[in-house]
């Protein structure tokens, strides 16, 4: 079959200009390369951030999209395989790891044992230079070059590409924060933010046979989804004081507070309440704050008093992808994963994608390039 010669892809200039739909040539496949064609990019808030050059690192111009799944379109001359090792074929639908060449050989890879701290890592759509080849590295893009190497993995056939758009960087970086953290069954749990991330941590505590899954946020449009996910209880901080707050999950939690709280919020306020608010002896993990949202103040008595365990998350890397298909293809049924996409965008749409992700107006936007 003829590959197909160009590609429109909607590209950021420069920081907080108004994106441009370019058109590239789509290069020879390189032994191990394979050609994606774009059914769903995810509008995802660090691509806002980036939009607005608050991300250092991000080189300029780019194509932003680092989460994405379609269907293979080309193969290179050489095999390329899926993280199961099966042989990949035109047509296959696929998502992938947007981090790249992730090197196992630094200090922060081989002896901190962090690599999503990798010192030598790029991700799609995020530290790769749309000017210098292959060029078509981010995902609001009709193709995207998916170079040798990169981790890819197949989409049931039984999972939709809008129920696949829920993996995004959302399920990583949940199923991340979770396995960081001690949860196990009969744990009270609270979520504090009902984006994407929280949700799918939501459904993570709810997998794993947690008694009670609080989901805390001011959006009630939110909060409502998150009902349909299956949380527990929820709790509106917009007609709640602090202490009415603590009071209702020591409530829940038949008398203690939850075991663990979840902090996905992106706001750095959130973080003192979520020491104030869970148990004594409990777990705090935070994994909102990818960007800098500001200075807080906090007592470190409290903390140490409440003889608290706090940890913090950074990014995802292939084995939270995975297991992140694996989760949302096991349980499929069980939750509305389609619902998270509320906003559909085509490619000349991109900016107002953006700008609907930015207002908070969606829960999960999507761009469709080729449609």
């Amino acid at each position: 079959m003829k590959m197909v010669k160009k590609s429109r892809a909607a590209v950021v200039p420069k920081p907080s200009a108004q994106l441009e739909i370019q058109e590239y040539e789509i290069p020879d496949l390189a032994p191990g390369a394979a050609l994606l064609k774009v059914a769903n990019a995810g509008v995802c808030g660090t691509d806002v951030h980036l939009w607005h050059g608050r991300l250092a690192g991000v080189p300029y111009p780019l194509i932003p999209g680092h989460e994405v799944v379609g269907t293979i379109d080309a193969i290179g001359p050489r095999t390329v395989k899926d993280l199961d090792g099966n042989e990949l074929k035109v047509g296959d639908r696929v998502t992938f790891n947007d981090v790249y060449d992730t090197c196992y050989k630094c200090w922060n890879c081989l002896i901190a044992k962090a690599p999503t701290k990798c010192t030598n890592r790029t991700v799609y759509g995020i530290t790769m230079d749309s000017t210098k080849h292959p060029h078509l590295i981010g995902g609001y893009s009709e193709y995207v070059y998916l170079s040798p190497g990169t981790h890819i993995i197949k989409i049931p056939d039984h999972v939709s590409f809008d129920g696949a758009s829920a993996v995004g960087c959302a399920m990583p970086t949940a199923v991340h924060t979770v396995l960081r953290s001690p949860l196990t069954w009969g744990m009270n749990v609270a979520v504090q933010g009902s984006g994407p991330v929280g949700l799918m941590i939501a459904v993570l505590a709810l997998i794993s046979g947690a008694s009670t899954v609080t989901m805390i946020d001011q959006a009630e449009n939110r909060l409502e989804i998150a009902k349909k996910f299956g949380v527990t209880h929820t709790i509106n901080i917009g007609n709640t004081t602090l202490e009415e707050r603590k009071q209702k999950l020591i409530d829940i939690a038949g008398g203690h507070g939850p075991d663990i709280i979840y902090e996905a919020t992106g706001n750095a306020k959130a973080i003192p309440e979520g020491i104030e608010l869970v148990r004594e002896g409990g777990a705090y993990t935070i994994c909102g704050q990818y960007t800098d949202s500001g200075t807080i103040e906090i007592n470190p008595h409290l903390m140490n008093r409440k003889h608290l365990d706090i940890k913090t998350v950074w990014g995802s890397e292939t084995l939270h992808v995975y297991r992140g298909v694996k989760t949302i293809a096991d349980n499929y049924n069980r939750f509305p994963f389609e619902s998270l996409v509320t906003h559909k965008f085509s490619l000349d749409d991109a900016q107002k994608a953006l700008e609907t992700q930015e207002s908070f107006a969606s829960l999960k936007a999507v761009i469709k390039p080729n449609e």
